[in-house]
């Protein structure tokens, strides 16, 4: 029972770094995916994509959507079929774009279970 975890540093525009944990390698369904923003990406790149990719086992995917004050996650297995689990946040519109943003996904057994910006727990957006 080996956990995973992997950090990514500047993986693509307006992310400072990325970076994965999943405390048993045998239950990669469950874990947490976290991603720190630059400074005022939020104001200059939408959407801001996210995402860890290990084909065919596992990808995570997070789009950032500053006009929509929305953010959509999306997890699965990378085998070309539907995502297991697939939500949508709503980002609050008294957010301070001009920080360096820090979302945290937390995921069990295949289920997006929260997702957190700056350690406050985001409202699903159910509809």
């Amino acid at each position: 029972m080996s956990e995973v975890r992997s950090r990514d540093d500047k993986p693509l525009p307006g992310i400072d770094y990325s970076e994965i944990h999943i405390p048993d390698e045998d239950n990669i369904g469950t874990g947490t995916f976290l991603t720190v923003l630059d400074p005022k990406a939020m104001t200059k790149i939408n959407p801001i994509m996210s995402s860890i990719v290990n084909k065919p086992e596992f990808q995570l995917i997070m789009g950032i959507n500053g006009a929509e004050e929305e953010a959509t996650v999306l997890l699965g297995k990378a085998d070309g079929n539907p995502a297991e689990s697939r939500k949508v946040y709503k980002i609050p519109s008294e957010t301070n774009r001009d920080n360096a943003l820090q979302f945290k996904i937390t995921f069990k057994e295949w289920d997006i279970m929260t997702l957190e910006m700056d350690g406050s727990t985001l409202v699903e957006v159910t509809g």
